[in-house]
C-alpha cells in the first residue's frame, strides 16, 4: 500500500493566515486601549463628583484648600486634582505616607504606586466657556478656584491624569463646576459648545482620541 504523502502550508497561505492575524490586532488593539482608558477614566469621574458634592455643602465661600471639603481620594490615583493653578501647595503622594500641607490646593498623582508618572500633569483649559450670569458675575473664566464671596460664590476643579500610558501628550483632562455653561472642549475639536450641566464632569480634552 502506498504511503501518504504529507504537505505543510504554503507560502502563500502562511502569508494569509499572517495578514489576517495583522488585521484582527489592527482592530482589537485600538478598541482594548478605548475600554482600558474608559474604566481609568472611572476613577476621575468618581472623584470630581465627590469633589463637588462636598463643596455644594457650604453656604458660604469656605477657604480654598482642596481637603476642606473632606475630599481624599483613594491611593492609586492616576490624576492630579486642581483648586488652582498653579498650585499654591500640593499632596505629596510620592511616599508610604502621603504629605499633606495647610494650604493645599492640589493633591498629585500617586508616585508611590505609579513611580515614571509626574507629580503634576498639565491640565488642559478650554477653548472657551461661557457660564450661567451668576458665576460670569462672580468671575469664573477657564481656570479653577473659587470665586464670589459670602454666599454668593462659585467653585471649578480640574483633573488632569493620564490613561494611555504615553506622558509626552497632552493629559487627559476633565473639570466640574458649580454652574452650568457651554463650554467648547480643547480637544477633540468640536464646531459648537457643549452643554455642561452642574457637577456633570466633563472631558475637556481626550488622551486617547488626542494622540
Amino acid at each position: 500500500m502506498p504511503r501518504r504523502k504529507l504537505h505543510g502550508f504554503t507560502l502563500i497561505e502562511l502569508m494569509i493566515v499572517v495578514a489576517i492575524i495583522g488585521i484582527l490586532a489592527a482592530v482589537a488593539i485600538p478598541n482594548f486601549i478605548r475600554f482600558q482608558a474608559r474604566a481609568r477614566q472611572s476613577e476621575v469621574n468618581s472623584n470630581l463628583k465627590t469633589l463637588f458634592t462636598g463643596l455644594r455643602t457650604f453656604e458660604m465661600k469656605p477657604q480654598s484648600g482642596i481637603r476642606v471639603p473632606g475630599f481624599a481620594p483613594e491611593r492609586g490615583n492616576r490624576f492630579t486634582y486642581y483648586m488652582n493653578d498653579p498650585c499654591s501647595a500640593s499632596e505629596d503622594r510620592s511616599a508610604v505616607n502621603i504629605t499633606q500641607h495647610p494650604t493645599d490646593d492640589c493633591i498629585e498623582v500617586d508616585r508611590f504606586k505609579f513611580t515614571g508618572m509626574p507629580a503634576l500633569f498639565p491640565r488642559v483649559p478650554p477653548t472657551a466657556a461661557n457660564w450661567n450670569t451668576k458665576a460670569t458675575a462672580n468671575g469664573m473664566g477657564l481656570d479653577p478656584g473659587m470665586f464670589g464671596d459670602g454666599a454668593n460664590w462659585d467653585f471649578m476643579s480640574f483633573a488632569a491624569g493620564d490613561v494611555d500610558n504615553s506622558f509626552g501628550d497632552a493629559a487627559d483632562t476633565w473639570l466640574v463646576s458649580s454652574s452650568d455653561g457651554l463650554v467648547t472642549p480643547a480637544c477633540p475639536v468640536t464646531a459648537q459648545p457643549e452643554r455642561v450641566s452642574a457637577g456633570e464632569p466633563f472631558n475637556v480634552s481626550n488622551d486617547v482620541s488626542c494622540d
